[in-house]
C-alpha cells in the first residue's frame, strides 16, 4: 500500500503530463504452452513499477492464428499475465498486449503494442484423442459467423476448465479433445464498441447448442472417438435488439430539497454478474461498463450514468426487457440504492420492460462521530487484484448505526470513510468469477461470517486485506432454490457450491424474492452453503448425474444468538485442493483439524518417493495453510510434473485419526 501510494503522489506531482500521453507499451511479452489437457497458452508481460495516475487501467490481449497479420481483441485483464484457453493442437498462436488507461473524465487511451509473442501448441503425449469441428453460419443468410466461442461440456468426468475454441475469420473451428461424450456449445463473437473497441453486453447471435438447440436439456452430444473425427456445424439466429427505454426519478435529501448535480447511476444487478461470468461472458474491465465515482470507487457493469439538473431530476435511458438497480450518491451524503436501501446486497431490482417512473431518492448526509476509516486490498493467493463491492457490517450490537458500501478501484484497492468508532465485519463481492469473502487476516476464501475476524475501529485501519477464491464452474446444470426465514424471503444470502475437495463451482445471490440461480454445475457431489450475517448459515450436499440439467435446493434460515462472529473450530478433518493448481513457482496448502493434534504434511512424486517435508509437529484446531515452493528437504529445485501430498494426523493420544492424499501439478 505504501508503494501504491507513493507511485500515486509522484505521478500526480507531474501536474497533468502523464494524462497528455500514451500509456507506455508493455514489453517482454512471453508465450509458452501450458501442461494441461487440454493444452492452453499462459502469456506474461512487463510494465513500468510506478502505477498510473489514472482511475482504471487494465490491459487487452490481441492474437492472431497461423498469421502475423490478423490480430483479433481477445480479452482483457487486470493482471499482468492471461491463460489463453482457446487453442488447439497443429496451430501456431501469435500475441500482442496493449496498456489501457481510462480516465476521470471516461476518455481512453491505449498504448502502442507489445513486443511479438508466439508458441506453436504441441499435441499432448500418448493421450487417447479424437477431432471435432464445424463451420458456424448464419442461419438466414448462411454467410459465415467469424470468431465465434465453441465450448465442449464433457458429462462425466468433467475437467476444471472446459475446453473451448474461437472459429476463424471463415467461421471453421476445430478442435482435439480427449475420447467421450461432450455436449458442444456455440456462443456468438461479442460486438466492439465503436469507441471503446471492447465487448458490450448483446452479442448480435443467440448461443446455440449441437444440434439446433437452445437449452443442454434438449442437446444431442457428441461423441469422440480414438483417432475419430465428428463435424457439427452451427448455424446461429440473429439476437432481436429490445428497445430503448427511460427510467426516471429524482434525487433529494432527507429534508426534501433537491439534490442537483446528485450522480445516479444504473448497473447489472449483484445476481446477474455472476450468471454471465459462470456463462464465461467478460465481466470485469470493460471501459464501457465501468464509472470512476468520487468516493466510492470504480462501479462496474454500468448500463447508464448522469447527474441530477437543478430540480434534482433525471432521465435514464436504458434497454428495456432486462433489470437493473439504480444508485445515487451526492458530496457529504450517504450513498444509497433505490427504495432507501443501503447496500449492493439488498438493492431492489428494478424490472423495466418499458417507460419506469418514480425511481426516488432521499439520501441523508454523513454525520459525526463517524470520522474514521478502513482501507486495504481484495486480491487472490497469486496477489491478483480482484474488482469488487466492500461492504462493512457493524456487529449485532451496533445495529443502529448505518452499514456502509464501496467499490474498489481496478486494482482492487478500497478505503471506507466516514466510520464510526466500534466492531466491523467486512465483505468482498467481487464483479467477476470470484466468489464473496470476509476479511480474516492471512485467509482466502473465508465464506461463513461467524469466521472472519473482528475490525475493531478507534482510528484509522489500514490493511485490512480480504482474500477471495475463484470460481470454477464447468459443467451445464443449472441450481436454483428459495430462501426464507420465518416463511419471508432472505435477500442478499450468498450461496455457494463447492466439490468434495472444497473447490468452488459457482454461487449465487438471493433476490427481493429470495430466489437464487448458480449455473455451469458439473456432474458429482456438490455441496451447496447459504450464509448472510445476522443468522445461522447452512450446508446441504446433493447429487448431480450426467443427464441432470437442473436441480433445487431450498433453505430455512434462523436469526443468530450470537453477537459477535467467532473463528470457531472446523466441525472436521479436511485436506483441501492445492491452490493455485497447476503451480509455478509455488503452491498454498490448506487443511482443517476440528481438534489438536500431531501433524504431518509431506510431498511425494509418482514413484511415491518422499521429497519434502512440509510440517511435522503439534499443531493446534482450526484452519491451517502450508506453502510448498516446489524444492526438496535439501532445497534442491524439482522437476515438473505430477505429485502427491499426504497428510497424516493423530490424535492428543497417539491414535491415528486421519489421513488423506491429493494430487498437484507443477509446471515451469
Amino acid at each position: 500500500m505504501k508503494r501504491i501510494g507513493y507511485a500515486l503522489a509522484l505521478a500526480l506531482s507531474l501536474t497533468g503530463v502523464a494524462y497528455a500521453q500514451l500509456p507506455p507499451a508493455p514489453v517482454d511479452l512471453a508465450a509458452k504452452q501450458t501442461g494441461q489437457v487440454p493444452p492452453g497458452v499462459e502469456l506474461s508481460w512487463s510494465v513500468p513499477k510506478l502505477l498510473p495516475p489514472v482511475p482504471l487501467n487494465m490491459f487487452r490481449v490481441y492474437r492472431s492464428v497461423d498469421d502475423t497479420t490478423s490480430f483479433s481483441f481477445l480479452n482483457v485483464t487486470n493482471a499482468p499475465a492471461y491463460n489463453d484457453r482457446q487453442v488447439i493442437a497443429g496451430h501456431t498462436y501469435y500475441y500482442r498486449v496493449t496498456w489501457v488507461w481510462m480516465l476521470a473524465d471516461s476518455t481512453v487511451r491505449e498504448s502502442g503494442k507489445s513486443n511479438l509473442a508466439w508458441v506453436t501448441i504441441v499435441p499432448p503425449v500418448s493421450e487417447v484423442t479424437g477431432r471435432i469441428d464445424g463451420t458456424v453460419t448464419d442461419s438466414v443468410s448462411g454467410k459465415a459467423v467469424p470468431y465465434a466461442r465453441v465450448t465442449f461440456y464433457r458429462r462425466v468426468s468433467a475437467a476444471l476448465w472446459p475446453p473451448e475454441t474461437i472459429a476463424d475469420s471463415a467461421g471453421h473451428y476445430e478442435a482435439v479433445l480427449d475420447t467421450g461424450e461432450y455436449l458442444v456449445l456455440c456462443s456468438p463473437p461479442f460486438l466492439l464498441g465503436r469507441l471503446m473497441m471492447t465487448p458490450v453486453a448483446f452479442p448480435v447471435y443467440k448461443p446455440k447448442w449441437y444440434k439446433d438447440a437452445y437449452d443442454p436439456a434438449h442437446a444431442t452430444p457428441v461423441g469422440v472417438t480414438d483417432g475419430g473425427k465428428f463435424t457439427a456445424d452451427f448455424a446461429l439466429a440473429r439476437f432481436v435488439f429490445p428497445s430503448l427505454v427511460h427510467v426516471r426519478g429524482t434525487v433529494r435529501d432527507s429534508a426534501g430539497a433537491p439534490l442537483k448535480g446528485a450522480t445516479v447511476v444504473l448497473t447489472r444487478t449483484v445476481q446477474e454478474m455472476p450468471q454471465m461470468a459462470a456463462l464465461g461472458d467478460p465481466v470485469v474491465g470493460l471501459p464501457g461498463e465501468a464509472l470512476v465515482v468520487d468516493g466510492l470507487g470504480c462501479v462496474q457493469g454500468v448500463a447508464w450514468k448522469g447527474l441530477t439538473d437543478s430540480t434534482g431530476a433525471f432521465d435514464a435511458t436504458v434497454l428495456s426487457e432486462r433489470s437493473y438497480v439504480a444508485m445515487a450518491t451526492a458530496k457529504g451524503f450517504v450513498p444509497q440504492y433505490y427504495d432507501h436501501k443501503r447496500t449492493p446486497l439488498e438493492a431492489t431490482v428494478i424490472p423495466v420492460n418499458g417507460n419506469v417512473t418514480g425511481i426516488d431518492f432521499n439520501l441523508n448526509p454523513y454525520r459525526p462521530p463517524e470520522m474514521y476509516s478502513i482501507s486495504g486490498i481484495v486480491d487472490d493467493s497469486a496477489g491478483v487484484r480482484v474488482p469488487s463491492r466492500v461492504i462493512v457490517f457493524p456487529l449485532r450490537s451496533m445495529k443502529a448505526l448505518p452499514l456502509r458500501f464501496v467499490f474498489t478501484d481496478s486494482l482492487g484497492a478500497y478505503t471506507v470513510d466516514h466510520v464510526a468508532a466500534g466492531k466491523y465485519i467486512v465483505l468482498a463481492v467481487p464483479f467477476g468469477d470470484y466468489a464473496p469473502a470476509f476479511y480474516k487476516a492471512g485467509a482466502f476464501g473465508v465464506m461463513r461470517w461467524k469466521n472472519a475476524d473482528t475490525v475493531t475501529v478507534a482510528a484509522n485501519v489500514t490493511g485490512i486485506n480480504i482474500g477471495v477464491v475463484q470460481i470454477h464452474g464447468s459443467g451445464v446444470t443449472t441450481l436454483a432454490g428459495t430462501i426464507t426465514s420465518g416463511g419471508q424471503p432472505l435477500q442478499g444470502v450468498s450461496v455457494v457450491a463447492q466439490d468434495g475437495s472444497g473447490a468452488l463451482l459457482g454461487y449465487g445471490m438471493t433476490d427481493g424474492a429470495g430466489g437464487y440461480q448458480i449455473d455451469a454445475l458439473p456432474t458429482g457431489t456438490v455441496t451447496v452453503s447459504a450464509d448472510l450475517v445476522g443468522y445461522d448459515g447452512q450446508q446441504q450436499t446433493i447429487g448431480v448425474a450426467p443427464s441432470q440439467f437442473s436441480a433445487s435446493q431450498d433453505f430455512a434460515l434462523n436469526v443468530t444468538t450470537s453477537v459477535t462472529p467467532a473463528s470457531a473450530a472446523p466441525s472436521s478433518y479436511a485436506l483441501l485442493q492445492n491452490y493455485p493448481n497447476p503451480f509455478n513457482p509455488s503452491t498454498k496448502i490448506s487443511f482443517t483439524l476440528p481438534q489438536a493434534g500431531i501433524v504431518s504434511l509431506r510431498v511425494f512424486n509418482l514413484l511415491g518417493q518422499e521429497v519434502a517435508t512440509l510440517t511435522s509437529g503439534a499443531m493446534g484446531a482450526g484452519q491451517h495453510e502450508l506453502t510448498w515452493d516446489g524444492h526438496d528437504s535439501g532445497g534442491r529445485a524439482l522437476a515438473s510434473g505430477v505429485y502427491f501430498y499426504r497428510i497424516h494426523v493423530a490424535g492428543p493420544d497417539g491414535k491415528d485419526v486421519y489421513d488423506a492424499v491429493r494430487k498437484m501439478l507443477m509446471l515451469k
